[in-house]
């Protein structure tokens, strides 16, 4: 076999595995996202039903969850966290923030 042949084999290879590791990493987010839509849709926060826009549908959704993960991962505390939710949707009911800080941490911020 001649050095060509090995560096690309060895290319490929590499390829295949980063290829994998991606599908795999996908896999894993979009199970995330079905486990924190169905949560937000039983506590009546989907899109259409709760008081967020989604303009782009679900995705939108989806981003807030996110973003709320990454604000518990910094150290904000859920209570913290909530409280500054109801400050940028003044009128949102309480309880309502209280399931969508839980199914975001549920879904999307390991233990």
């Amino acid at each position: 076999m001649s050095t060509v042949t090995i560096v690309r084999v060895s290319v490929l290879g590499a390829v295949l595995i980063a290829s994998s590791l991606t599908f795999a990493a996908q896999a894993d987010a979009d199970a995330g996202d079905q486990q924190y839509l169905n949560l937000i849709k039983a506590a009546g926060l989907s899109c259409g039903e709760g008081p967020f826009d989604c303009p782009t549908g679900d995705g939108d959704m989806i981003a807030i969850g996110h973003a709320i993960c990454k604000q518990l991962s910094r150290g904000n505390s859920m209570l913290s966290v909530e409280q500054q939710i109801v400050r940028q949707k003044p009128g949102i009911q309480p309880d309502m923030v209280v399931h969508l800080v839980v199914a975001s941490k549920t879904a999307y911020c390991s233990s």
